[in-house]
């Protein structure tokens, strides 16, 4: 329907899909002369700020004094690279503040500049039009309406409508009459205004080729909303607060068909309003802002044993492979992951404990949940185990293993630490919602509370599944259970469930300071509002209007893969006022960390050609856009999202259990050039694109900063294919940790025909390349490639601050080559951290510059369970394609390095830790109690490793910032 014209303008009509091929020209000529001009002046003041020792660190750094020039000149580096990426957007003040160059560097603050330009829409001969304007009235559509193409679509007052519904139902009728072209399909223009929608927008395969857009002359002023404006509401001084001296006002001037409140905005300008929280943010800056708005511990949490060891299991053994790589079925095997009991293997749960992820349905019933499974495996995978171990009475490991959540706690009335007083003043605390991070603080819960008792007791509301067990509601917000402490298991005083700081919302006793609302449903006379306005005394301003987020899904765009919706496209819209979603059941979409709600502000599920472009997602308080099921070439570009309360951009395709060769996954997503920041609002495990059960996705000239978790997260390895290149992420991992900027997991194996054409376990190559990838506050590696994650080619990347590689638990058959590493500080894992590799199976790290200012060890070879310092090795696993082999660690080191350049503060005492010593007690074993470390000469000349590479002293930062600017295409020809 749109493609760019020469003239910079939209044409309807014309189909708007980017090739691959313009997407590899980043960054642009143009944009990197724009970088250049805004970017020119400020090195200058900075060589001058930090010259005279004032340049400080950010927060979030890494790096230690004397490092401050350094890391000065690196963020003034990733400005000038988002610039050349999205040149539109100059000066991109708000990733200048991010990035505290004028705070710790002395760079003058860029003034804030217009709305990038969003280029209008032409309309084709011959289209037929509908106009929606927020009155309805033709007096309102523009005269700039009439360009081209205009005569041929009847500007009547019968094609002018007064919300996006009607005009929708017109079209329909026009094309059902045949008045609707074939060559010139629909456009719906939407004018400038608030148009607010009282019921989601749902397009099905009959609309297919509709364009919803901006107006000529109205791009950057129309906006879909919602929510439902609180018109003039009639405020009164509250009673119910009579015992407290605090200014609360009340009104009952609610429309009648909004029964329930769970977000509350302003209208202009728009921000949220904080509902009522214990414990309070700044009023200042309200609890989008507040990072550490927290509670610390609880006296116990309360646990429920009934469905351990209930879950039914779907097991398959994919090991017993033949020479031709097939099981004695004849269907595909897997036997290339050193975890060779569990990422060689297929397993998930359904039911039990496991019942509580309820959101998982399919076109192929529940998928289940990994860590439900009786093969479970990964990082502290152990520690969440309510079975016990092998060996203990009544140990069952046939069943699943069984997830535990919460279903209420304990507190002490007394103990302010912990907001004991708070608890027990709480009179009715039905309805409220408990946030808890969990114990190693990878993702938070939410929790409905059905009751309190003031002697110390919280009571969660709980649902009953279809298997009979009863579950909290709550706690799918990530796909794990909680870690537990087995020695308190049978311990009524002990704290068997474990977890990290919380807080509490939406109950009456927390309204207790301005910029907050709590809303009662049951109040005599009907619904009521309560607010404390943003002043000491005095009712909320009368110019302050206030809108009720009501809908969680504003677009639905829906078909099947035999009937899907084609080419759609959205462009030039403000969208805003969507209703948080995580009280909704959630899923575990695979075998990463991640619970998953399936829904968005714009929902695409059976489409192919759905375009979302040169719109802005703000404040939208579930996810921003989903790709859901059997998409096709979904284009999501030139976008900002900002302040989103999950993620900005997700996805989640469906499998038959791990049978994916229907192709009901999302393939061929294309995110360019979008300008994402702020999220994680409400979720803190969310990332501008997370990708579950999809593949051959391209993210491309993105800018991704300030979030708690992951910029980009792959929750498995289905398929493969994906391309992340040219983009800059930073700011990442912000209250979190344990992750990278970049994070995959693939401890799952899942079937399809990506890389063959035929069944196979093995995944397409992904590529990740030429990406400027700052691993700051709580971030380890620039792209974290987690527990199993396989077939990842990671090439000329800039990682600064960031370990530069690891590949631990079973992953294999990757490439980490011509990659530029400023590690910055020194916690072990420095150039390299891997586990061992089967034969064959082994990565390649190769022509990679890693430079280490504050270390002298290059990292980690093997992890002491084999001879690393002899790689590629010559471990066996003889023989390795049996089921019945259990000497999983008769590995090698695997690592093919070559032609590498180390830079550290002390060449002659750089050193690599790779061996281990073999145990006379048991042959073939290793001990990390006893791992060498052979000095840098020694690791090549002894044991002959890295052919080719060098070892030297540390680079100036001009040397440093040359070499990436190489990486990142930002040399002058």
């Amino acid at each position: 329907m749109m493609r760019w014209m020469e003239s910079g303008m939209i044409a309807l009509a014309t189909l708007a899909v980017v090739s691959r091929g313009e997407m590899q020209q980043h960054p642009t000529q143009d944009g990197l002369a724009t970088a250049r001009r805004v970017t020119a002046p400020m090195w200058v003041e900075l060589e001058s700020f930090c010259s005279t020792g004032q340049c400080t660190l950010a927060l979030g750094s890494k790096l230690s004094t004397p490092s401050n020039t350094t890391d000065c000149k690196g963020r003034l580096l990733a400005y000038e690279f988002g610039l050349s990426l999205i040149p539109a957007r100059a000066p991109q003040v708000e990733s200048f503040d991010a990035l505290e160059l004028a705070t710790t560097c002395g760079v003058t603050r860029p003034t804030s500049a217009a709305p990038p330009i969003v280029p209008d829409t032409v309309i084709a001969d011959g289209a037929t039009v509908f106009h929606v304007t927020v009155d309805g009235t033709k007096s309102t559509v523009s005269d700039s309406a009439s360009n081209a193409g205009a005569e041929a679509t009847g500007f009547g007052s019968t094609r002018v409508y007064s919300t996006i519904s009607a005009a929708i139902a017109a079209v329909r009728s026009a094309r059902a009459a045949g008045g609707c072209g074939v060559d010139a399909p629909p456009a719906i223009l939407l004018h400038a205004g608030v148009h607010f929608l009282n019921e989601t927008i749902e397009l099905g395969d009959a609309d297919s080729g509709l364009t919803l857009a901006a107006a000529p002359g109205a791009a950057g002023r129309v906006v879909v909303s919602g929510g439902v404006a609180l018109t003039k509401p009639v405020w009164r001084r509250s009673t119910r607060s009579a015992n407290r001296s605090l200014n609360i006002w009340e009104t009952q001037s609610i429309p009648t068909h909004v029964t329930e409140i769970v977000g509350l905005t302003t209208l202009n300008p728009h921000r949220r309003v904080t509902r009522a929280r214990e414990p309070s943010a700044d009023p200042a800056e309200g609890a989008e802002l507040c990072t550490d708005c927290w509670h610390n511990g609880v006296k116990r949490w309360h646990s429920d044993m009934r469905c351990v060891g209930q879950a039914e299991v779907v097991y398959k053994d994919l090991r017993d492979c033949d020479n031709a790589m097939k099981l004695p079925d004849g269907s595909p095997c897997k036997n290339d992951s050193a975890m060779w009991d569990t990422y060689n293997t297929y397993s998930s749960g359904h039911g039990g404990c496991c019942g509580a992820w309820s959101g998982d349905a399919s076109p192929y019933g529940p998928m289940g949940n990994y860590f439900c499974g009786n093969a479970s495996a990964g990082g502290w995978v152990g520690f969440n185990d309510p079975r016990g171990n092998p060996g203990d009475p009544g140990y069952n490991g046939s069943q699943g293993l069984s997830a535990q959540l919460p279903y209420g706690f304990d507190f002490d009335p007394t103990n302010e630490k912990e907001a004991g007083p708070f608890l027990a003043s709480m009179a009715n605390a039905k309805g409220a919602i408990v946030h808890v991070w969990r114990d190693q603080g990878w993702f938070v819960n939410m929790f409905e509370v059905a009751s309190s008792e003031p002697s110390g007791s919280v009571k969660f509301s709980t649902w009953t599944a279809s298997d009979g067990f009863e579950h909290p509601k709550g706690g799918w917000q990530g796909g794990r259970g909680w870690q537990i402490n087995a020695s308190a298991k049978d311990d009524p005083e002990g704290n068997y469930l474990l977890a990290g700081k919380w807080m509490v919302e939406n109950v009456w006793e927390a309204l207790d300071v301005p910029n907050e609302w709590f809303f009662d449903s049951s109040t005599a006379g009907g619904p009521t509002l309560y607010l404390i306005p943003n002043a000491t005394e005095g009712p909320p301003a009368e110019d302050v209007e206030l809108v009720a987020v009501q809908l969680e899904t504003l677009i639905s765009i829906k078909g099947s893969k035999a009937n899907p919706v084609t080419d759609v496209s959205i462009s030039g819209i403000t969208f805003r006022d969507a209703a948080d979603i995580t009280m909704k059941p959630w899923g575990v979409p695979s075998g990463g960390d991640w619970g998953l709600y399936r829904g968005g502000a714009i929902f695409i599920e059976g489409a192919r050609d759905v375009s979302v472009q040169h719109c802005t997602l703000t404040r939208l308080d579930g996810n921003g856009i989903f790709v859901s099921g059997y998409t096709r070439n979904t284009t999501i570009a030139d976008n900002e999202f900002s302040w989103i309360g999950d993620s900005p951009c997700a996805s989640w395709g469906y499998t038959d259990e791990n049978d994916g060769m229907e192709g009901l996954q999302p393939r061929g997503t294309v995110l360019l050039r979008n300008y994402a920041h702020e999220w994680g609002h409400y979720e803190k495990q969310s990332s501008f694109w997370s990708e579950a059960k999809a593949c051959l996705s391209h993210v491309e000239a993105n800018v991704a900063f300030n979030a708690p978790r992951a910029g980009i997260n792959f929750n498995d390895g289905f398929g493969g294919g994906t391309n992340v290149s040219h983009n800059l992420i930073y700011n990442q991992c912000r209250e979190s940790g344990d992750h990278g900027a970049m994070n995959a997991w693939d401890r799952t194996a899942y079937l399809s025909d990506v890389d063959t054409g035929e069944a196979s376990y093995t995944a397409q190559m992904n590529t990740v390349s030429n990406n400027f990838i700052i691993a700051n506050y709580g971030a380890s590696q620039g792209f974290d490639t987690d527990d199993g994650s396989s077939w990842y080619d990671i090439k000329d990347n800039f990682f600064f601050e960031a370990d530069a590689w690891k590949m631990d638990y079973g992953g294999h058959d990757s490439r980490f080559t011509g990659n530029l590493i400023y590690h910055g500080h020194n916690d072990g894992q420095n150039c390299v951290n891997t586990w061992p590799f089967l034969p064959g199976h082994g990565p390649v790290y190769q022509h990679n510059k890693c430079i280490l200012p504050k270390s002298t060890n290059i990292g980690n070879v093997g992890d002491g369970i084999v001879n690393g310092c002899s790689c590629p090795g010559s471990g066996k696993l003889s023989p390795w394609n049996s089921i019945y082999t259990t000497d999983t660690w008769r590995a090698e080191c695997g690592i093919d390095f070559s032609e590498n350049e180390y830079y550290t503060s002390n060449p002659d005492a750089t050193t690599v830790n790779c061996n281990c010593t073999l145990d006379p007690q048991f042959p073939g074993s290793c001990s990390h109690d006893h791992v060498s470390q052979p000095t840098f000469a020694e690791w090549q000349h002894v044991y002959g490793n890295d052919a080719g590479s060098s070892l030297g002293n540390l680079p100036t930062d001009d040397e440093l910032l040359l070499w990436a600017r190489e990486k990142l295409g930002m040399t002058t020809e």
